[in-house]
């Protein structure tokens, strides 16, 4: 399964523990008032305690915490505190674990020690501590040979007692080791995967508690890119600049960039896709190292904001486009991907730039699974962030991602463009895709392809319009709880979400509901999806049950990813008697059953490596005067039972002409030598081998030669 570097966590941790009396074991305090002042500064009686300070207690049993937990428990004792500003934010915490914050080979950690009071049923103050250690960022990707490192910032010793030294097992087999205070710990890891870390901290007082954390190794060594870029865009939108990073990792042999594909980075909600994540995501199916041993030389680009108004990082890419024009000389052309979010900009910086009558020298665009009509988070999902934002330091993050530029440009169905009943975009929605229109729509000197992770023969995720996607319903004499989602209905009206916390004095209590009409049923709908819904399923609630009715979402409809104009949610792509006619695309692909966001499958890496290396000794072999041979699109394609193949050779020669599967069989022997005059020729596969029979579904490559001039064209059989 692939990382989910633009994954939406809907933060349900502990979502369930809203009653300050059930997380303490106190009793309701009945009228009483909160007193303004206590022995420690901290009453948790103010907040909703969803990180279960009682159970980080400092015991030998205590729970293990994760970074999202040890967040949330800043989150409410800052809350909770009478000097909030003593504490630091949240919002600080997240921008220290943001690319540039940690160093690579650095796992950095946060510490809290604290006292804090609780209000019992007679008025009396009870006292309480917690101890609570985990990773400021869940995941490294250098497991080998890590620093383990106390932030200074966050390290918050506030008990009576001091902490006067650590011992720390790393889960790396060694058992506990000092680990001296403001000092580095190396830490080398013989596997990946998630370790258990278990800490003791000595006080001041004599007594010895224990904390444990959880840290996610993802990979034992990452390899360095060969050097980094500084990009800072020279053209302002909206009155800022933006800037971001070039990755460059050469091809094995080159001293300097030589044959360049460029990789723009997607929607990166928290800013955490830095070099590790994004070699990760984009090394399935051993994508990248087989273009490095194809000669062909990575530039990816990490914004420094990806949640920025597109129109502004698409600047930032320009700027990246003319120092990589400037390194490799004019004759000298590129492929450029944008995944997710990243095709957007791509297409809005090509359109930019020929626009100024700029010679991009892009000869192939590729966007992989990009909302060109609009993105997909089920409202109801949103109004869940809406709703918790107030106890959840994570729904309040993840709202406010979800509230930037970039996300309002994107979605479909946003909760600030929904009034009353009536679900709608922001109006960044418009005013972007307004801004490509006006740019022209598509670009014109590159040649353009589409690859999709939707269905593109009408297949479901699974549930129908208006169907109940989450199921979360607790009662108890403490609290009742509802936190119930449904997808949009298509075309009545339906409640989408229905919210509830009823808590017990002095909490106030709270309810939501939202219901909509006339929407399209874009949730369930073909598209390349998230599987939201069953990550909020196995997050443990220590009251009742989140149930995930069904896993996944669309996320991208795949007449989104593919541009089809006038397409409804559920449109038949595999069947659709004119495609291209639909779209700005000169070439598509999708795959029959829907697939994760961003996912690299055998399938779709095949699409990837002959898009790269596609006309590679410059865009004039697709877009301009004829080469000595050439491949035209094949239409249909994807296709069933047959295709038309198309191709043109700029001399009278001879040509061979055969059908070869993902392995490289040969299949079909269409043209062997035989003699072609100059100009445009036409045939069709029908989708047999040689010996007339029906080959199986898959992928298959059109393959001419002519003379020492070679063309490929993937195709795709569906049945």
């Amino acid at each position: 399964m692939p990382i989910r570097p633009l994954r939406i966590l809907i933060p349900v941790l502990l979502l369930a523990c809203v009653a300050a009396a059930a997380a303490m074991g106190t009793s309701d305090p009945g009228a009483l008032p909160l007193p303004d002042v206590t022995p420690s500064g901290i009453l948790t009686d103010r907040v909703v305690p969803m990180a279960r300070l009682d159970e980080l207690d400092g015991s030998a049993s205590a729970p293990a915490a994760s970074a999202a937990r040890w967040r949330q428990t800043l989150f409410e004792l800052r809350r909770a505190a009478e000097e909030p500003a003593m504490w630091p934010d949240v919002a600080e915490v997240r921008a220290k674990a943001a690319p540039g914050g940690i160093p690579r080979g650095t796992a950095s950690f946060g510490l809290i020690h604290a006292d804090y009071d609780r209000m019992l049923a007679d008025g009396s103050l009870a006292f309480g501590e917690v101890l609570a250690f985990a990773p400021l960022r869940q995941d490294v990707y250098d497991g080998a040979d890590l620093a383990f490192r106390l932030e200074g910032a966050f390290t918050l010793d506030r008990g009576t007692a001091a902490i006067t030294g650590l011992r720390l097992d790393a889960g790396d087999g060694l058992g506990l080791r000092d680990w001296p205070l403001g000092k580095d710990l190396q830490v080398s890891y013989a596997t990946d995967g998630r370790k258990t870390l278990g800490l003791e901290a000595d006080l001041s007082d004599g007594r010895t508690l224990h904390a444990a954390a959880v840290l996610d190794v993802r990979a034992l060594v990452t390899p360095d890119p060969t050097e980094t870029w500084q990009i800072q865009a020279t053209e302002s939108y909206g009155g800022a600049f933006g800037s971001g990073q070039a990755y460059v990792y050469l091809a094995d042999g080159h001293a300097a960039v030589t044959n360049p594909v460029v990789v723009v980075e997607g929607f990166d909600l928290d800013n955490t896709m830095n070099w590790p994540v994004l070699y990760e995501l984009l090394n399935q199916e051993n994508l990248l190292e087989d273009m490095r041993a194809d000669g062909f030389d990575a530039i990816v680009l990490d914004f420094t904001e990806a949640t920025d108004p597109i129109q502004r990082n698409a600047l930032v890419l320009t700027e990246l486009l003319a120092q990589i024009r400037a390194t490799v000389g004019p004759a000298t052309t590129m492929p450029l991907i944008g995944a997710s979010m990243g095709g957007l900009v791509s297409r809005y910086a090509l359109l930019w730039l020929e626009g100024q009558g700029i010679d991009h020298q892009v000869r192939t665009y590729v966007s992989f699974d990009s909302p060109h009509l609009g993105a997909n988070i089920p409202l109801g999902l949103q109004y869940w962030l809406y709703f918790f934002r107030n106890e959840s330091s994570d729904a309040k993050i993840l709202l406010d991602s979800l509230d930037s530029p970039a996300a309002r440009q994107m979605l479909l169905y946003h909760h600030l463009g929904t009034s009353g009943t009536t679900a709608g975009s922001d109006p960044l929605f418009a005013e972007f895709y307004g801004d490509l229109a006006a740019l022209g729509g598509w670009p014109q000197n590159a040649y353009k392809i589409a690859v999709s992770n939707g269905s593109g023969i009408m297949a479901n995720q699974g549930f129908n319009p208006g169907d109940q996607i989450i199921q979360y319903r607790h009662r108890s004499f403490l609290v009742d709880i509802d936190g119930n989602v449904w997808a949009v209905p298509d075309g009545g009206s339906a409640v989408i979400f229905d919210g509830m916390l009823n808590k017990i004095w002095p909490l106030p209590d709270s309810y939501l509901t939202v219901t909509v009409a006339g929407t399209q049923p874009w949730d369930g709908a073909p598209g390349g999806f998230r599987d939201s819904m069953a990550e909020m399923d196995a997050t443990p609630a220590p009251y009742g049950d989140i149930i995930a009715l069904h896993d996944n979402h669309c996320f991208i409809p795949t007449v989104s990813s593919l541009a089809l104009t006038g397409a409804g949610p559920f449109f038949d792509v595999a069947g659709a008697p004119d495609l291209l006619s639909m779209t700005g695309f000169d070439e598509v692909h999708f795959p029959q059953a829907n697939q994760e966001h961003i996912f690299v499958s055998p399938e779709n890496k095949v699409w990837f490596m002959d898009a790269v290396g596609m006309g590679v000794s410059g865009v004039a072999d697709r877009v301009g005067p004829p080469a000595a041979a050439r491949l035209l699109p094949a239409y249909p394609n994807p296709f069933n039972p047959r295709t038309v193949l198309s191709f043109e050779v700029s001399r009278p020669q001879a040509v061979d002409l055969a059908i070869f599967d993902a392995r490289g069989r040969r299949v079909r022997t269409l043209l062997e030598g035989s003699a072609v005059g100059a100009g445009t020729m036409t045939l069709t596969w029908d989708g047999r081998d040689d010996a007339g029979r029906s080959v199986p579904d898959g992928v298959y490559f059109a393959r001419l030669e002519a003379g020492e001039a070679v063309s490929n064209a993937a195709l795709t059989l569906l049945k």
